[in-house]
């Protein structure tokens, strides 16, 4: 199952990973994250490929997790959803990332583990963890401040609403908007083989200088969050928000 909600192809040197569950807007279980931890291993150890390029099938990115299946599935350190914000994260090969309609939860967190995002100018990003009685991930409690302002990471962080396209690349959270998914998707592909033709040594030295010195830092991170974020989805109030997300 994993092997057609996850579209895994190589283009050149450019490994493109595609999510393509579009019916349900993306959302992710705990399979599809087992087979993008292959991709990424993949990317890591094959010397052919420079570079990863994230995209999806349909009118989103992600609406985040698939909830019936996270919900059944074991949360902890070991978890492939947390193993994928730590592979994400922990790669030295270059990452972009192309984001349409619904980018939600882990469909914006893992962004910050991105090096490039563009997005399309109907994108809807949110981060409604405290919606769910649950805490920041994937390093969000901390990368995002970084990367758009501590008061627009407070904000979206502690009321989870709607970021739309304007304010997204206002603040950093995107490179830049395009008009149509077809528009991104096209001008993704461009960059990425683009950025294919510099040698792979110089992307591994680039992105080293770039983020080297704070990858330990965020895989600590992460692997903290993860910690508090289990024991948060034990809580009454989770379950009740669960509850409620589901049988709405």
């Amino acid at each position: 199952m994993s092997d057609e909600l996850i579209l895994v192809k190589q283009n050149n040197a450019v490994l493109e990973i595609q999510i393509n569950r579009p019916d349900k807007m993306n959302a992710l279980t705990d399979a599809m994250y087992a087979a993008i931890n292959n991709a990424l291993d993949n990317a890591s150890n094959d010397d052919e490929i420079k570079l990863v390029y994230l995209r999806s099938s349909g009118a989103h990115f992600s609406a985040g997790n698939d909830l019936a299946d996270f919900l059944q599935t074991d949360f902890n350190l070991e978890s492939n959803v947390v193993q994928f914000l730590l592979k994400l994260a922990a790669l030295e090969k270059p990452v972009v990332a192309a984001i349409n309609g619904a980018a939600v939860g882990i469909g914006l967190t893992m962004l910050l583990h991105c090096d490039i995002v563009f997005a399309s100018a109907d994108v809807k990003l949110s981060v409604p963890f405290v919606k769910l009685g649950l805490t920041p991930e994937g390093g969000s409690s901390q990368l995002l401040a970084q990367r758009c302002g501590d008061l627009k990471a407070n904000e979206w962080l502690l009321t989870g609403r709607t970021i739309l396209a304007e304010e997204a690349a206002g603040t950093g959270l995107v490179n830049q908007v395009f008009d149509s998914a077809e528009d991104l998707w096209q001008a993704s592909d461009s960059l990425t083989q683009k950025m294919a033709k510099s040698s792979l040594d110089i992307l591994l030295a680039s992105k080293q200088l770039l983020k080297g010195e704070q990858r330990e830092e965020v895989l600590a991170l992460i692997k903290k969050e993860a910690t508090i974020f289990g024991q948060r989805l034990k809580t009454d109030e989770a379950k009740a928000a669960f509850d409620a997300f589901l049988n709405r």
